[in-house]
């Protein structure tokens, strides 16, 4: 099962905020959750253009002010 899926499951038990207070949740693992969250809203909402995938890691990356690989590594980890 993928990170961003166990995460969520920890979410829909209302585990998760707890865990991530308690210091078991990293905070770095928590920004990588919330930079995929944010890239998936984006690629939904810029579906109709013709290079989504790039304009959502452009958008993300400056929401969270960071590279544009952040957003990639973080992607990929939470998908692995």
């Amino acid at each position: 099962m993928s990170v961003v899926k166990e995460l969520k499951n920890l979410k829909e038990l209302n585990l998760y905020s707890g865990l991530l207070k308690k210091g078991i949740i990293s905070l770095s693992v928590n920004l990588s959750y919330e930079i995929y969250d944010y890239f998936k809203i984006r690629m939904i909402v810029n579906k109709e253009f013709k290079n989504t995938k790039s304009l959502s890691l452009d958008e993300t990356a400056e929401k969270f002010d960071c590279c544009v690989m952040t957003v990639r590594r973080s992607i990929d980890f939470m998908e692995k």
